[in-house]
């Protein structure tokens, strides 16, 4: 049995049946082998690179724009455009950011940030995950992970990553999805 072959429901242990059920529609397989064909298949990929994301709107309770103050109640809502590498419009987003809490050590704020996309082809994608937030005001690269909610990549998985070219006003991004 590999870690992620299907189990039955332990008398009692309804919480380790929910971590198992988690893991089976998550863990990425570990190579395309022939149990997940699919990742293999290039129609069942898809790969946008080279995206730039133009704001449209952004509320936040922290008037500091820039983001070089941030408080551990910050919390704002933001809107972005997507466009490829032609200048096309593929999709637009709408996420929301919440500080969760400034790490002793070194002083870093920890938040999480969380958006649905919506891609002009219908795939709509969730996406979630921690992000040091000082790391990503000062232009390093956050990478979290995404799921397709609805639309023709339903059910895919893979991952969304964002730099600043100019903090909360544009960014370079890729999404990258692939059904197993």
């Amino acid at each position: 049995m590999t870690s992620t072959d299907s189990v039955a429901a332990p008398a009692g242990n309804d919480g380790e049946f929910k971590a198992q059920q988690i893991v089976e529609l998550t863990a990425p397989p570990f190579a395309p082998e022939e149990e997940h064909p699919a990742v293999g298949d290039p129609a069942n990929v898809l790969w946008l690179a080279d995206l730039n994301e133009t704001l449209l709107k952004y509320e936040s309770n922290n008037e500091d724009f820039e983001g070089k103050n941030p408080t551990p109640d910050d919390f704002a809502r933001v809107e972005y455009e997507l466009r490829d590498a032609d200048g096309n419009v593929v999709g637009t987003t709408k996420g929301v950011g919440r500080m969760l809490y400034k790490r002793p050590e070194d002083g870093h704020h920890i938040a999480y940030f969380s958006e649905e996309i919506r891609l002009n082809d219908g795939t709509v994608i969730r996406t979630g995950g921690l992000v040091d937030d000082v790391k990503l005001t000062e232009g390093e690269q956050a990478t979290i992970p995404a799921v397709g909610i609805a639309g023709p990549f339903r059910g895919a998985v893979g991952f969304r990553q964002f730099k600043p070219v100019e903090t909360h006003k544009s960014y370079l991004s890729q999404i990258v999805l692939y059904r197993r």
